[in-house]
């Protein structure tokens, strides 16, 4: 069977992605990528074909109004930002679109596994729907759920069960104006369908297939939604394949047995520099030993005399979280459930939209402090955090609790099935 897999974003919304094309090609099936250009040595290194979007998405993150939005800075430079990422977006995403048309008559796959910012493909799902699977990192995306509001709203702290169901009308009804607008020149493309916000909307929510790669220890499935949707669990993607092992950060890890990996991701910032000043100072100042991941930059390597520190460019999580005692990072989806797997107590530094969520889903499962944004962070909000996550013994129980939970709740088997049925 050929499957096209469609993914636009940074790591975090590639690496699901990866995960489910590596159970689909063990199983024997024909796998094709659609990612960001960025991301083509990563996946045919992988050996998957590949088909690039344009690099401009990811580009436009590191530029500075990405970095305004995802590092701080004061509310009118992120407002700037903001309005600045969405008008730049929405002229990406035009070309975008058309890329996703070309590889659907390229390739004519049997099956197609797609992100949500992947617009054509839900024209292309409501004429074909046996076809098509939206594939979801998060939650509180299209399904309404009581305890939080709209996954672009998580910045805020969850309303009432009443207000929290009524954002998702609110947030989605403005992505539906969004989608009709990019997707209107290629309405001809379906003539017998009937392409409106509502039904955009009933399409969504009630009958496009949609699997939630995420644990049901940490988001138990709400009763209350459709048999369209359902949670599969999180997916982890062998990482170790290819990793030469540092003997002198193994020979660290030893010297420290209870440690901390500090990583912001593919997260940028402004100022990597004054964080990381700010984090490392507490973490050496509270004698916390500490691995820090370099990675796409938004953390900096700062001249400091100590052995209580030690920086890396990437590593493995399969391969360090196992060894270590919690993590601080920046709160994406599939950085969370590393750690939580792993029995990791954390402490989140969210940055952008999603992450908010996850922090206050760590909090509410008890695996660690409410961490403060990075646009609000400092020494004094920051070392309050860190010392609850770093000697609250209640953390580490339950994440070891988490953890044992979530090492069976993923089926291969009934995934690469709900995925090939016709």
């Amino acid at each position: 069977m050929k499957i096209l897999l469609v993914s636009i974003g940074t790591r975090g919304d590639i690496e699901p992605f990866l995960a489910q094309a590596e159970l689909l090609k063990h199983a024997g099936h024909e796998i094709t990528c659609q990612f960001p250009e960025q991301f083509r040595e990563l996946t045919e290194a992988l050996g998957y074909s590949f088909l690039g979007f344009d690099k401009g998405f990811l580009e436009m993150l590191e530029s500075q109004s990405g970095k305004a939005v995802m590092g701080g800075g004061g509310a009118f430079k992120q407002l700037k930002g903001y309005i600045n990422l969405i008008m730049n977006s929405l002229k990406i995403q035009k070309l975008i679109v058309q890329q996703q048309k070309e590889a659907l008559k390229e390739l004519n796959p049997d099956k197609v596994l797609f992100h949500a910012k992947a617009l054509y493909h839900y024209l292309a799902a409501m004429e074909n729907p046996r076809k098509f699977i939206l594939l979801s990192p998060l939650p509180c995306l299209i399904h309404p759920v009581k305890e939080f509001p709209h996954i672009g709203l998580a910045k805020w702290k969850p309303f009432s069960e009443k207000w929290n169901l009524k954002s998702y009308g609110f947030v989605n009804g403005a992505r539906y104006g969004v989608m009709k607008r990019l997707l209107k020149p290629y309405y001809g493309d379906f003539p017998k369908l009937s392409i409106n916000s509502k039904t955009l909307k009933t399409f969504e929510s009630t009958q496009l297939r949609t699997l939630y790669t995420i644990s049901p220890s940490l988001f138990p499935y709400p009763d209350y939604w459709p048999k369209s949707a359902k949670i599969t669990g999180y997916f982890f993607r062998n990482q170790m394949k290819n990793y030469q092992i540092d003997s002198e950060l193994n020979d660290w890890i030893e010297k420290h047995p209870k440690a901390a990996l500090l990583t912001f991701g593919s997260m940028t910032n402004p100022n990597p520099k004054k964080y990381s000043e700010l984090l490392i100072h507490l973490l050496i100042k509270h004698q916390i030993p500490t691995i820090v991941n370099l990675s796409w930059g938004g953390l900096e390597k700062i001249e400091m005399d100590s052995d209580l520190i030690f920086y890396v460019n990437q590593v493995p999580y399969d391969w360090v979280l196992p060894k270590i005692y919690g993590m601080i990072h920046h709160g994406g989806s599939g950085t969370t459930h590393h750690a939580a797997i792993n029995g990791c107590v954390q402490l989140i530094i969210p940055h952008i939209v999603d992450q908010y969520f996850w922090n206050r889903l760590i909090l509410k499962r008890g695996l660690g402090p409410e961490g403060t944004s990075i646009h609000k962070i400092t020494s004094n909000n920051f070392e309050k955090a860190l010392l609850e996550f770093w000697n609250q013994k209640d953390f580490k129980t339950q994440a070891d609790a988490i953890a044992k939970g979530m090492i069976n709740e993923a089926s291969k088997e009934k995934v690469i099935k709900e995925i090939t049925q016709d």
